[in-house]
C-alpha cells in the first residue's frame, strides 16, 4: 500500500482489524492489520529480541531487507556482503567484495529478483554485485559466480550511503565526502575509474552530502543531509536546466559555529515530513509544507558557517582526547567521563579494553599544561608565575563552551575527530535552544548580517524533536518510521529508542549491542525490526513478550547519562596512539626549554611547542 493510500486509510485498533477482516477485501483487511499492529503502543512495548544472527567477523554496519521482507543483506567491516533467510537466519549467500574498507551501506536491487546487491565503503568505492548462480544455504560465493560493476569515480573520501531508484531500472544514486551525488545507470556505463569523473554527478553540495533519500510516491524529490547542518531538497527533473536545490532546512540553532553532521535523512510514507539524525544533536521531524529557505541566503548569512577562532574568543575551552578503540563510553555498562575510574569487566569491547581512567587522567594532564601555556601568551605576567612554580596552587575551570569535531572514520566504525579551530555552542533540549557565549561577541555577529541575509529567528519548520539518545561514535547511525505513530533509532548506549511521533516522549528501549547501535530497519509490512552495530551480528525484533515492558525509571536515567555523556562527547578528540607520542614528546621538549630559560620570558618557550590539533590534522590525513 502507497504512503498517500496509508494516510487516506481509517485508523483502527488491532481488536477492529480482525474484528472487520471478514469483511474486507482479503489484501485491505491484511493490510489494515499489519498498520494498526505497527500503531498500537502494547504492541512496542511487547518488542523483544527474536533472533540472534551470527554472520560477520566484524562490526555489521548495514542491514536492509528486500521488497517482500524475507532476505536480509548485510555488509560488514570484514569486506563481507551476507545474504540471510529472515525467518531462520540460513545463510545463503557469502561474498567477498572489492572493497577494501568497512561496507557502509549495501541494498538490494529493485527488478533483480533479490540476487542484484549495491554497496558503498569507506575508501568511495561503489560496487554493483550480481549473483549467476542459484543461493545455497551456508556458501561462500567464488570469483566465478558473480559479477562486480565497480565505479571508484568518487574523487576522495568515504561514500555514505547508495540508493537504488524504484522508477528507473538498473540505476542508483550514490552520496560521498567529495560533496557530491551521483547517479549510476548500468545500462550505459558498467565501470568508471575516472578520478576526476564529471559523467556521473547529478548534484554538486557546497559540502560533503553524508545522507540522502528519495520521496517514496513522487520519487523524483531527492532529499540531501550535508555536513554543514543543511537538508537540500532537489528535483531530480529539473537538474539539468537549475542545479540549485528547490528549499532547504538547516538545523534548528541559532549562529552555531559547530557544524552538525546529518547520518540519516528519511522521508516519511506520505512525504509530508522528513526525518532528520544528527551527529551530536537530537532527531528532528521537519514539516515539508513549510516554504523552507533559500540556499545561498542562507549560506551567506554567516549563521552556518564555520567560523575562526580568534585568540579573544570567550573562554574558549581545549578538547579531551579519547584513544583510538577506546570504547568505554559506549555500551549499557558505560559512564560519565567524570565518573571513569577503571574498567567496565563483563562487557564486551569491539577491540581490546583499555584504561578509561588513566586515559582521562592522561588526557587531563596534557590539556593543563597547555592550557597553562596558553594562558602565558595571553599573560606575560601570569607566565612567570608559572615558571617559578607557583602555578600548581591553580584549579582550571572548564567553561560551557565546546570546540567542534569533524568525523572521520576508522576500520573498527569508529569515528576519528578532528578539532576545527572555532568555537560552538552547548545545546539545550528545547527545539529553540540558548547559546552561552559572550555576549558582545554574539552582538557583534549579529551586526555583521546586512538587510539581505537570511536570519531566522524561529524554527516554525520543526514539527517535533526527539531526545535521550546518543549519536555521535560512529559515521552511522539511521533513524526510521515505526507505523504512523512513533519513531526509532539506534544510540550510542547500546539501546534502541523508540519515541511516540506526536509528543516527542520515549515510550520504549531495546538493550541491542554490548556497544552501539548504528542500524534500525523495519520490515516492509510486518512488525519485526532488524538491527545492526558495533556487535558482529544482526538482531531480529518482534513483538514476542507476554505483557508491555516499560521500564520509566531506568529510561530517565539512562537519558540523563546520556545527556551528560553527549556533552562530554562534543569536547572529544579520537587519536590514535602514535599522535599521543608525539604529544608527549613535544611537552617534554617545552618543559626542557622551561627548566633553561626560565628567566628569558616567554616568547622563546612559545615556538617550541607543537599543536596538537595540528599533529591531529597531519596524522589523519596522509
Amino acid at each position: 500500500m502507497t504512503g498517500r493510500n496509508a494516510a487516506m486509510r481509517p485508523r483502527q485498533s488491532v481488536h477492529q482489524s480482525i474484528q472487520y477482516m471478514p469483511y474486507s477485501a482479503s489484501s485491505i483487511g491484511q493490510q489494515n492489520l499489519q498498520a494498526s499492529c505497527r500503531n498500537s503502543l502494547s504492541f512496542v512495548q511487547r518488542m523483544g529480541l527474536l533472533h540472534t544472527f551470527n554472520l560477520h567477523n566484524g562490526c555489521v554496519n548495514t542491514v536492509n531487507w528486500n521488497g517482500n521482507g524475507t532476505l536480509l543483506v548485510s555488509g560488514s567491516d570484514d569486506n563481507h556482503l551476507v545474504i540471510t533467510e529472515a525467518k531462520n537466519g540460513r545463510v545463503l549467500v557469502k561474498s567477498k567484495t572489492q572493497h577494501k574498507r568497512h561496507i557502509f551501506s549495501a541494498r538490494f536491487m529493485p527488478f533483480s529478483s533479490d540476487t542484484a546487491v549495491v554497496s558503498c565503503s569507506g575508501e568511495g568505492l561503489v560496487v554493483h554485485t550480481q549473483f549467476l548462480v542459484p543461493f545455497k544455504a551456508n556458501s561462500l560465493v567464488t570469483d566465478t559466480e558473480h559479477t562486480s560493476s565497480i565505479f571508484s569515480c568518487h574523487k576522495f573520501g568515504s561514500t555514505f550511503d547508495v540508493l537504488p531508484l524504484p522508477d528507473i531500472r538498473d540505476s542508483f544514486l550514490s552520496c560521498g565526502e567529495d560533496a557530491t551525488v551521483r547517479f549510476f545507470d548500468l545500462r550505459e556505463s558498467t565501470s568508471c575509474s575516472e578520478r576526476m569523473c564529471q559523467n556521473h554527478i547529478l548534484v554538486s553540495a557546497p559540502c560533503a552530502v553524508t545522507a540522502m533519500d528519495v520521496a517514496p510516491i513522487s520519487r523524483y524529490t531527492l532529499a540531501a543531509g550535508c555536513s554543514d547542518s543543511i537538508v537540500r531538497l532537489y528535483d531530480r527533473r529539473m537538474l539539468a536546466e537549475d542545479p540549485q536545490p528547490l528549499k532547504v532546512y538547516p538545523i534548528p540553532i541559532k549562529y552555531t559555529r559547530q557544524q552538525y553532521r546529518p547520518t540519516c535523512v528519511k522521508f516519511s510514507p506520505d512525504e509530508s515530513e522528513l526525518l532528520v539524525s544528527y551527529s551530536m544533536e537530537q532527531i528532528y521531524l521537519f514539516d515539508l509544507k513549510h516554504a523552507g529557505y533559500n540556499d545561498k541566503e542562507l549560506l551567506e548569512s554567516g549563521c552556518y558557517t564555520q567560523k575562526v577562532r580568534r585568540d579573544d574568543d570567550w573562554e574558549t575551552k581545549m578538547p579531551r582526547l579519547r584513544f583510538r578503540g577506546d570504547w568505554s563510553d559506549t555500551g549499557p555498562s558505560s559512564l560519565i567521563v567524570a565518573e571513569q575510574g577503571g574498567n567496565n569487566a563483563g562487557v564486551a569491547h569491539a577491540r581490546s579494553g583499555l584504561e578509561p581512567g588513566v586515559l582521562s587522567r592522561l588526557s587531563d594532564e596534557i590539556f593543563r599544561t597547555l592550557n597553562s601555556q596558553r594562558r602565558q601568551a595571553l599573560n606575560p605576567n601570569e607566565s612567570r608565575t608559572v615558571q617559578t612554580g607557583q602555578s600548581e596552587n591553580n584549579t582550571e575551570t572548564r567553561p560551557n563552551t565546546t570546540d567542534t569535531v569533524e568525523s572521520e572514520t576508522v576500520s573498527d566504525g569508529e569515528h576519528v575527530t578532528r578539532a576545527s579551530n572555532f568555537g560552538s555552542s552547548e545545546r539545550s533540549t528545547s527545539i529553540e535552544p540558548q547559546r552561552t557565549s559572550n555576549p558582545q561577541t554574539e552582538i557583534n555577529e549579529q551586526f555583521k548580517l546586512n538587510k539581505h541575509q537570511t536570519h531566522i529567528s524561529d524554527f516554525c519548520y520543526v514539527k517535533m524533536s526527539f531526545s535521550g539518545h546518543r549519536n555521535s561514535r560512529t559515521v552511522l547511525k539511521a533513524a526510521c518510521f515505526w507505523g504512523d505513530d512513533f519513531i526509532m533509532s539506534g544510540s550510542d548506549c547500546g539501546h534502541i529508542f523508540v519515541w511516540k511521533r506526536q509528543t516527542g516522549k520515549v515510550v520504549k528501549t531495546l538493550l541491542a549491542d554490548n556497544r552501539v547501535v548504528n542500524r534500525v530497519q523495519p520490515h516492509p509490512s510486518l512488525p519485526y525490526l532488524a538491527s545492526s552495530g558495533i556487535d558482529y551480528n544482526v538482531k531480529l525484533w518482534a513483538p514476542i513478550e507476554s505483557e508491555p515492558q516499560f521500564n520509566e525509571v531506568e529510561c530517565t536515567r539512562l537519558i540523563k547519562s546520556n545527556e551528560i555523556m553527549l556533552v562530554e562527547t562534543r569536547d572529544t578528540i579520537t587519536v590514535p596512539a602514535q599522535i599521543m607520542i608525539r604529544i608527549l614528546a613535544s611537552l617534554h621538549q617545552y618543559r626542557r626549554l622551561m627548566h633553561n630559560t626560565v628567566d628569558t620570558g616567554p616568547s622563546t618557550s612559545e615556538s617550541a611547542v607543537v599543536n596538537p590539533q595540528d599533529n591531529v590534522e597531519n596524522d589523519e590525513n596522509p
